[in-house]
């Protein structure tokens, strides 16, 4: 580990293997998990980000991070939604839905998850668009 990478844990409302455990990679923004997370969206179906992924959190634009920061009470839910958007195992609305019920299960107050929410719906598509051409493009 360098001097600028530091493991941290958070988010234990929803993992069903513990909190999301990541280490902040040197850039300063960006975090790899170092453990697999698990967390149950449905009586029958989970999502395992595995470890190894890296994610930036909510990507929300520098001009907002005082009303919404990168980093927060909804960052496990963010993660989960970075890697269904790079992974495409469900739809956009899906993986848009499952973030904000996720949200919703890690107490989020109900205006901050409602504008994280409407913000992926109106500008996600970017992020998802790129997603699937890199995906294509392994193929």
């Amino acid at each position: 580990m360098t001097e600028f990478q530091k493991t941290v844990t958070v988010g234990s409302g929803i993992g069903l293997n513990g909190p999301l455990q990541f280490e902040l990679l040197p850039n300063g923004r960006s975090a790899r998990l170092i453990k697999d997370y698990k967390v149950r969206i449905s009586d029958s179906r989970t999502i395992i980000v595995p470890a190894g992924f890296e994610t930036d959190f909510a990507s929300v634009p520098r001009l907002f991070w005082r009303i919404v920061p990168p980093w927060g009470r909804y960052s496990p839910a963010a993660v989960v939604h970075d890697f269904l958007y790079h992974t495409g195992l469900v739809t956009r609305v899906e993986a848009d839905r499952i973030f904000l019920d996720l949200m919703t299960k890690l107490g989020v107050p109900a205006w901050k998850r409602r504008l994280m929410y409407w913000a992926v719906r109106v500008g996600g598509w970017n992020a998802w668009n790129d997603s699937r051409r890199r995906e294509g493009s392994h193929a």
